[in-house]
């Protein structure tokens, strides 16, 4: 990869500059050891840098890192991954397979953007944690805990959109992310994410939220063709479809810079 190149910041779920979720894409020849790859995401200082390598046989092989810890899945990193497969990668077909170790994520190419196929994450009702509480300096209506993270419910999105947590109270190591979420005023539901664990004090627009919320919001409100809401700084609509096994969104993104960086003076 050295004479192309092999970085692209990407802003996904996004259809023009200076919005959506921005992404590092770092297109590799083979992985890094994890020690690495986390020293380059910490130094390109991105929400999530997402390190691809093709596998030989037509997928390819994901890793996602957050500026201070890697991230099994994360939706905006897949959908920018994706991208850039399809944009310089010279990648043939429909969909685009990709291995996160023990996670495969399938994404179907769309003329105007990216679906992409998610385990469905169930989750279950849980009592007060009162470190969320303190964060948020609210009590939620009920709390969920999902496979990745801890869901928090609030009566209505004017809450939601009223939250300023407290960075300065820390959340315990066990939640990944904290999903915020509430009816929405004009879609199915709404909601925020927070993820100081991996170095994002605010998620500017997730992805990947949506594998826990759709799954809730599907059996609350007994359908499984929704519409979820970021309410966060640069959010948007997002639509979601929970079936009997998996969860798929749709996003689009675009290329905000590209370059090469020196990788093998990294590993």
């Amino acid at each position: 990869m050295n004479e192309v190149n092999n970085l692209f910041i990407v802003k996904a779920f996004a259809s023009e500059l200076f919005t959506g979720n921005p992404a590092a894409v770092c297109v590799l020849n083979e992985l890094l050891p994890d020690y690495s790859l986390q020293q380059i995401a910490a130094e390109l200082n991105q929400p999530i840098t997402s390190f691809v390598v093709p596998d030989g046989s037509g997928g390819y092989l994901l890793r996602h890192f957050g500026p201070k810890n890697q991230v099994e899945i994360c939706g905006h990193g897949t959908v920018a991954a994706s991208h850039v497969v399809r944009e310089y990668l010279g990648h043939v077909g429909e969909d685009i397979d990709f291995c996160l170790g023990r996670i495969k994520v399938k994404v179907g190419i769309h003329s105007d953007g990216f679906e992409l196929e998610m385990p469905k994450f169930l989750c279950k009702p849980i009592a007060d944690v009162p470190c969320v509480t303190r964060f948020l300096e609210k009590k939620p209506r009920q709390m969920y805990k999902s496979f990745y993270d801890v869901i928090a419910e609030f009566p209505s999105e004017e809450i939601v959109r009223s939250l300023r947590p407290d960075f300065s109270m820390p959340l315990v190591d066990s939640i990944r992310a904290l999903l915020v979420t509430a009816p929405g005023m004009n879609s199915d539901y709404c909601y925020r994410v927070f993820a100081p664990s991996i170095g994002v004090d605010e998620d500017y627009f997730c992805g990947s939220a949506n594998g826990a919320l759709g799954p809730l919001w599907s059996h609350k409100l007994k359908k499984g063709n929704l519409m979820g809401y970021s309410v966060s700084e640069r959010g948007g609509p997002i639509p979601c479809l929970v079936n009997n096994s998996s969860v798929r969104i749709f996003g689009k993104a675009l290329t905000w810079f590209s370059g090469s960086i020196e990788v093998g003076a990294c590993a």
